[in-house]
């Protein structure tokens, strides 16, 4: 395997809400790890309007990707040290995009390694990323829940908060306004330049991992320089379908080549298009995983929402502390090197049978 694929290095930055150990109340409380345990290049800040932001390491690769973030967000869970005696009780990352009324995101940086990002280059790369963007969406929709209320919608994130912070962009527009949904960051002394992707909820390892392939095949394709294989230059078309992936999650029809296709072909047809980018990126079964519950229509948002609906039909007045303790639980779990289900199960949400789900066949579709 040749080294290409590590030409494009991504890092993460996950805002969260948080949920306290003692209490499993959900809210904006700042939740930090022991001190000490950060690696070099890694942050735990505090975000103003969410309360906490965990900032990955760079990474090159997405096996890397899963590692780091699964590790990284895992020092959080300050019950897995030693404390010392007296030390106060700790909060635990809720990775929703929405819970009450704030908006909790996960941005994707990008950078081209031994090479200068400018501003032409970051445009042309934008450009291919646009045309994406709304399956991105409806792979990382994860705030079902809006002001404590469990809805129908997939983003509440998205379609509430779109013109205030991450207003859409027309095809090869890019500026350095951070309220874009792509934004150029020039570079400075210890930081190369990078275009940064803001639509996606905050999520967890899994989910982001997913939306991490996706961005970066399509960034290895325009750095070798191959065409865009479904431009979307209608304005209209473009904001339509990203209402519909706000909407509808992984139930949403997007436009390719003209022609309006559910997400679940659009994802087929994406992954043939640029099967051999996901050959050479090795992408784990895991996220491989990932993509076949996407094309089940099981997104982030799914699980959040049959969650808590689970627990609100237990007990009503309580819901959202068995939401939170139930959470916690899996959390833990996933971030200690579980796979998915570990989580699901915590959660009481059963996912569906993936046996028999095929991707990136040219017109392939779920053959069960």
């Amino acid at each position: 395997m040749n080294g290409f694929h590590k030409r494009i290095v991504i890092g993460v930055e996950i805002e969260a809400y948080s949920i306290g150990a003692a209490d499993y109340q959900i809210g904006r409380r700042l939740s930090r790890p022991r001190p000490g345990v950060s690696e070099n290049g890694e942050r735990f800040a505090r975000d103003t309007s969410i309360g906490s932001e965990y900032n990955s390491r760079p990474f090159e690769t997405v096996r890397e990707s899963l590692f780091l973030l699964k590790s990284g967000l895992r020092k959080y869970l300050r019950n897995l040290y030693g404390q010392q005696h007296g030390e106060p009780d700790h909060n635990i990352p809720l990775l929703v995009g929405g819970w009450t009324n704030r908006f909790a995101g996960a941005h994707l940086h990008l950078s081209v390694a031994n090479e200068e990002l400018t501003r032409p280059r970051a445009r042309s790369l934008a450009a291919h990323l646009h045309d994406n963007i709304p399956l991105l969406i409806a792979m990382g929709a994860n705030s079902p829940v809006w002001d404590k209320k469990i809805t129908a919608k997939a983003s509440n994130r998205l379609l509430r908060g779109t013109d205030t912070y991450f207003e859409a962009l027309k095809r090869g527009e890019l500026t350095s306004k951070d309220t874009r949904e792509m934004v150029y960051s020039p570079g400075r002394k210890r930081k190369p330049a990078t275009l940064e992707l803001r639509v996606l909820d905050s999520n967890i390892p899994e989910f982001i991992v997913a939306a991490v392939c996706v961005t970066k095949a399509v960034a290895l394709g325009w750095l070798r320089r191959k065409g865009a294989p479904n431009p979307i230059h209608n304005q209209e078309d473009y904001i339509q379908a990203r209402f519909d992936a706000g909407t509808r999650g992984m139930k949403c029809r997007l436009p390719w080549d003209g022609e309006w296709i559910p997400a679940r072909k659009y994802l087929d047809r994406f992954l043939w298009e640029y099967r051999d980018e996901f050959e050479e990126m090795d992408v784990p079964s895991e996220v491989y995983d990932i993509f076949k519950l996407l094309k089940r229509g099981y997104n982030g948002a799914k699980i959040i929402h049959n969650a808590a609906l689970i627990a609100r039909q237990e007990h009503p007045q309580t819901w959202q502390r068995r939401f939170a303790k139930r959470y916690s639980i899996g959390l833990e779990d996933l971030l200690s090197g579980n796979s998915l289900e570990y989580f699901t199960d915590a959660l009481k949400v059963k996912l569906p049978n993936i046996d028999s789900v095929y991707l990136g066949r040219k017109g392939a579709s779920v053959d069960a």
